[in-house]
């Protein structure tokens, strides 16, 4: 599903390509190789695709499209690196992370690297709309890690839930669904109805990535089982939690409480969410906000991108990995 889409704007991605390589260049041969070794950590490109989807609907993508593409991957890149780092993950995208290949210290710099090299581009754009919408995206996304790391577990509630993965995801398929228009002049209207589309897109994407840690699956590109090793307490738990019996959810704060997240109480508690159907009711929010993506894409007339913009709604709800 992810190559039809990607082939209807392969043009635009050999492009964005281009782009985002040659900003990644430095004279440093020691920068340049851990930048090399990020290049090769291919990525699906999601959020560039939601960006040129965006614009498409709205008139022609142009180059400013692509170089606004490139400065919210480089932002996306650093701050799955720096992530790795808060999170102790040893795996990302097929191979060992960053922090894994360099070491804690580095890693990190790594990502400032990264992000002054996105700070550098936007600067360059002179268009303060963009630049403040990055700004206000990069403070949110660390807003969404704190709230995260430092929201009680006693404080665990759908609301919270979905507060926190609009900060840590969504705020960024929404930046990029909002420039995307801004690219290309759209009004107001379509800019900001492509910013909820673009908000939607990404609490869809950060669910379905949480609902893989109840896989038992070892093709993901990345451990599972790692949020709850981590205390990290996501929707199919929080649900199960809120509707079991007291006894059960009971129980289940107990070690959520004690972090006792050994192996085999991460597995009492995935097979507690199961039991309790925490899996089932997170897949039915996704295509609930499906439809109500599906209805905000009725504002715009029938094109290729709008199909594409379906399709991709799709996938991400069914991706594998």
């Amino acid at each position: 599903m992810l190559e039809s889409i990607t082939q209807f704007i392969q043009k635009e991605l050999n492009a964005f390509d281009k782009l985002y390589i040659d900003t990644l260049r430095t004279s440093t041969k020691n920068i340049q190789n851990m930048l090399d070794f990020v290049l090769n950590k291919n990525g699906k490109r999601i959020r560039p695709i939601v960006l040129i989807l965006s614009a498409k609907l709205c008139g022609n993508p142009i180059t400013k499209t692509l170089e606004y593409a490139v400065i919210l991957e480089l932002l996306h890149v650093a701050t799955l690196i720096h992530d790795d780092v808060v999170d102790n993950t040893t795996f990302r995208r097929g191979s060992q992370s960053a922090m894994v290949k360099f070491g804690n210290k580095i890693a990190v710099l790594l990502g400032d690297y990264i992000i002054s090299k996105a700070i550098k581009q936007v600067v360059k754009t002179k268009n303060s709309t963009v630049l403040k919408t990055i700004a206000n995206l990069a403070q949110d996304l660390c807003k969404g890690e704190l709230m995260q790391l430092t929201l009680s577990n006693r404080n665990i509630s759908e609301f919270n839930y979905f507060e926190i993965i609009k900060k840590k995801t969504a705020i960024l398929f929404s930046a990029c669904s909002k420039i995307g228009a801004l690219s290309v002049d759209a009004d107001k209207k379509k800019t900001q109805t492509l910013q909820l589309i673009g908000e939607n897109l990404g609490i869809c994407f950060q669910i379905k990535d949480d609902l893989f840690d109840y896989s038992s699956t070892e093709k993901l590109g990345k451990p599972t089982k790692n949020d709850i090793k981590n205390g990290k307490i996501t929707l199919p738990l929080i649900y199960a939690l809120q509707t079991a019996p007291k006894s059960k959810s009971k129980f289940m704060m107990s070690i959520i409480e004690k972090q006792d997240f050994s192996s085999e109480n991460i597995n009492k508690l995935i097979n507690f969410s199961k039991e309790q159907k925490g899996t089932e009711y997170a897949h039915e929010k996704m295509l609930e906000i499906k439809m109500n993506t599906i209805a905000l894409l009725n504002n715009f007339p029938s094109s290729k991108a709008k199909t594409y913009m379906i399709k991709l709604i799709d996938y991400i709800i069914e991706r594998k990995q």
